[in-house]
């Protein structure tokens, strides 16, 4: 059953009992007692009281494509490398850039999304960002060349910033204190379905032969570019389906529009509970800006009047707010706890987006490996690796002018050592006709490792669900990192693609699941009034370690075996380590 976040005192009931107290439904069809006659409620016990029911499934089912625009914006080049490598003529390099750009565009925006957010609402910036994000993603998917992609993709970035932060505080301020730590699982839970569906649609689209040439051929689509159009689709339904979404009423109320605020409420308890708005048991909400003389009454006489007044408040005001934000986040106990979330996130994704990035070329290194009669079948992951190293420097140097650079170029060994001799000497290189055809690679199996990676993703993510009120954000983040960590630095002595298989999955899981952990406790740690900024700044720090992380990955291959497990290891172990100084959250009031 439901229960008040916030206990009022009890007023003699003087035979009003039946007026006073109305009894809600709760979300599995049993009831409690809302006390009326305590005076002005806080959000927290005006959301209590609208029960948890229809608006709440809704909510979540809007909710779906909205994740699935985040995952598809990040993660769709990763799988389209393997087959445009030969159109786009990619080096490893190339590859580490174009996995990293998206989220450089994401670090450019994320104090201007934070807070536009903050100060204007999270529904309009929802529905103009999905909307922007689909159409540079239509731009990016017909691109002839690699600067255009780049382009594209970093504009791509630079607006799913936005939607991706506010997103989250939006959905936990339409939960109760009760719920609000599932639903933040929950969503994990959707970012594991868009992981299952995108090697779904990669497998479906990329391996078909739908190419086709326009204008003479001057201008090319090939099925990646197709897979690319299809993965718009997420952002265009999620900026339409969020128009016929109410605004947040916490946000509403932080701003003083009390009378806004107050509908919201009484629109949700109607669907949730199938009674009439009249009915909402709250007839008074909490002033909650300062120096009050705002609508504390919620009546509809007033709503015009909070309306103008928050709107005019904002528009008069919001840049000198938004400078008070700042100051307010260098203030204790805000400057630690918001330094300790940026460390963590920035040291999660510095694993995670790194390695989750490469995992489709992991893959299709393996399947080269394991297909190349040439090559040593019971090798490492190491010798996989050097493999694909020194076939990629061959291509690199047979298609430099000078034939004589090819014998120049550094060959990684299978020992993990850069040698200085010609690749023709290493007995896991193919020869020198076979190096120089470059051939997309579009198996199967790498998209169906992706998509088991994605289920093992969604499974966990469920269990989650049912722990976290008991567990709390902070011990599934600290344990998940750990985990995680172990796992990263087991891969180094995989031998085979089921192990490697196994610790990838177990690996991305648990990093997943400690990074949607941290937001939940940033959500909880800070008010309203800059939670939205907060979450964009984590997020930001995370994706800086993303594009660190992705444009080393390629070097540290060239340099051993070693360096990139270590990497992607070590840090989520350090990070782990780091989150046991951070506030515990369990069911904490949102301030």
């Amino acid at each position: 059953t439901m229960k008040d976040s916030t206990q009022h005192h009890q007023q003699p009931s003087n035979g009003k009992d039946s007026v006073d107290k109305v009894a809600v439904a709760g979300c599995n069809g049993t009831t409690t007692t809302i006390d009326c006659d305590g005076g002005p409620a806080d959000f927290e016990t005006a959301i209590a009281a609208t029960g948890y029911g229809k608006f709440n499934f809704l909510l979540l089912l809007v909710a779906l494509p909205c994740c699935m625009c985040t995952v598809f914006e990040t993660t769709t080049i990763s799988y389209v490398l393997p087959s445009a490598e030969c159109d786009l003529h990619l080096s490893l390099v190339d590859k580490g850039t174009l996995n990293a750009v998206t989220y450089g565009g994401m670090i450019s925006s994320a104090f201007l999304w934070g807070f536009l957010s903050d100060m204007y609402g999270r529904k309009r910036l929802l529905v103009y960002g999905f909307f922007l994000d689909g159409a540079f993603n239509v731009m990016c998917a017909v691109s002839q060349n690699v600067v255009a992609i780049m382009i594209f993709k970093f504009m791509g970035g630079f607006v799913i910033c936005g939607p991706f932060a506010v997103l989250m505080a939006y959905l936990s301020e339409f939960h109760s204190l009760q719920h609000r730590s599932r639903v933040m699982i929950l969503v994990g839970i959707f970012y594991s379905i868009a992981n299952v569906l995108l090697p779904s649609l990669a497998w479906v689209i990329i391996p078909q032969h739908w190419g086709f040439t326009l204008f003479g051929g001057k201008f090319e689509i090939h099925t990646w570019q197709i897979f690319l159009a299809v993965c718009c689709i997420p952002s265009l339904l999620s900026g339409t389906s969020v128009m016929f979404l109410p605004e947040s009423p916490k946000f509403l109320m932080a701003q003083g529009r009390n009378g806004e605020a107050m509908a919201v409420f009484k629109r949700l308890y109607a669907l949730n509970t199938g009674r009439s708005p009249h009915q909402y048991p709250i007839k008074e909400l909490v002033n909650e800006t300062l120096g009050g003389g705002g609508d504390t009454t919620g009546g509809e006489g007033a709503k015009d009047n909070a309306t103008s007044a928050g709107e005019s408040k904002t528009n008069a005001n919001g840049f000198q707010a938004g400078l008070q934000q700042i100051l307010v986040m260098f203030r204790q106990p805000h400057l630690r706890n918001s330094l300790q979330a940026y460390g963590i996130q920035f040291g999660i994704l510095f694993g995670l987006n790194t390695f989750r990035l490469w995992m489709p070329q992991l893959f299709t290194i393996i399947d080269e490996y394991e297909s190349d009669p040439d090559s040593m079948q019971d090798g490492t992951l190491c010798d996989m690796l050097a493999y694909k190293v020194n076939k990629s420097n061959a291509l690199l140097a047979s298609s430099s002018s000078s034939s004589s650079d090819v014998f120049r170029t550094p060959v990684l060994n299978g020992g993990g050592r850069v040698g200085a001799g010609s690749f023709l000497d290493d007995p896991n290189v193919l020869d020198m006709s076979k190096i120089i055809l470059c051939e997309a690679t579009i198996e199967g199996n790498m998209y169906l490792n992706s998509l088991i990676i994605g289920s093992v993703g969604v499974c966990a993510y469920l269990v989650t669900t049912v722990l976290i009120n008991s567990i709390g954000n902070r011990n599934i983040l600290v344990y998940g990192l750990l985990t995680s960590g172990t796992t990263g630095l087991l891969l180094y002595w995989s031998r085979s693609s089921l192990a490697i298989l196994a610790l990838s999955s177990i690996y991305i899981t648990t990093a997943s699941i400690g990074s949607t952990a941290l937001v939940g406790s940033v959500v909880a740690m800070f008010p309203t009034s800059m939670r939205t900024m907060v979450v964009s700044l984590t997020m930001m720090f995370g994706r800086t370690g993303s594009i660190i992380g992705n444009l080393l990955f390629p070097y540290l291959m060239s340099l051993g075996c070693w360096p990139p497990f270590v990497m992607i290891g070590s840090i989520q172990i350090v990070v782990a380590l780091v989150s046991l100084t951070i506030p515990r959250t369990l069911k904490k009031p949102l301030q």
